[in-house]
């Protein structure tokens, strides 16, 4: 038994009836490729395996790697020992689905990570802070719609699936948690011309969530600017859609205008 370690946020799943939940919503299949991040003593990782030829799996813990060596009789686990946030963009693009219980310290800049996969193809299947599935989940005009949130949904259709209490792992968290999917979107007519700008348009759009939108972009955008956008300038922030954001970008972008 190893134990769970604080400093790399770990909560061990042990609830099988859960974990079953999780394959159910997974439905892996034998040639499926699958990378799991962060897979713990492999309460996942194992369940899998009954349905799948192999599994990858990311771990930046040394004795977690170690344990999962001891149990890797039939080497249908390829280990990986690495920082999920080290890793090359591009590596992502081989995996048709994606798994993981997201350490929530770091869980939005590995979001954040795979928005860069070139492969549009690969789903992702993600355990989170339940405040945090919510958030990137939440339709604008919510007060839980905010900057991840536009983001994430530019890319993704986001289910929410599921709620996990803290008595499924061990140690015990404080928090609920969510499974949620994450679905690649093929955006066709409507579009960013810069995944940065757009980044940028939302860090500024959201700086002062209370305030209106006119004013978190009045070093930006003219009144006679978000009329040109078809954009009421007394909404706040959360009101506006990801596409009314991706209109903003298009015409920044069309028009020259510097976001900072």
């Amino acid at each position: 038994m190893v134990k769970a370690k604080k400093k790399f946020g770990q909560n061990f799943l042990i609830d099988l009836s859960v974990v079953n939940n999780i394959i159910k919503s997974i439905t892996p299949k034998p040639k499926d490729k699958i990378l799991e991040i962060g897979p713990g003593m492999g309460a996942l990782t194992f369940e899998i395996l009954k349905f799948t030829d192999s599994i990858d799996v990311i771990e930046i813990d040394e004795d977690m790697i170690h344990f999962l060596e001891k149990r890797n009789q039939d080497k249908k686990i390829r280990l990986i020992n690495k920082n999920i946030l080290d890793i090359q963009n591009v590596f992502f693009s081989e995996y048709t689905k994606i798994i993981g219980n997201l350490p929530y310290y770091i869980s939005s800049e590995i979001l954040i990570k795979i928005t860069k996969n070139p492969n549009q193809k690969t789903s992702y299947y993600f355990m989170l802070q339940k405040e945090v599935a919510d958030r990137i989940s939440s339709p604008e005009g919510n007060s839980n719609f905010g900057r991840i949130s536009a983001f994430l949904q530019y890319f993704f259709k986001i289910d929410l699936l599921f709620d996990v209490g803290p008595e499924a792992f061990s140690p015990a968290p404080k928090i609920r948690s969510s499974i949620v999917k994450l679905e690649p979107l093929k955006r066709t007519n409507l579009k960013v011309f810069s995944h940065q700008a757009y980044e940028l348009l939302l860090r500024q759009s959201f700086k002062q969530k209370r305030k209106k939108i006119k004013n978190n972009l009045k070093n930006i955008l003219s009144l006679d600017d978000f009329s040109s956008c078809n954009i009421n300038p007394e909404l706040r922030p959360e009101c506006l859609s990801v596409e009314d954001y991706i209109n903003i970008e298009n015409y920044i972008f069309q028009k020259k205008i510097p976001l900072n």
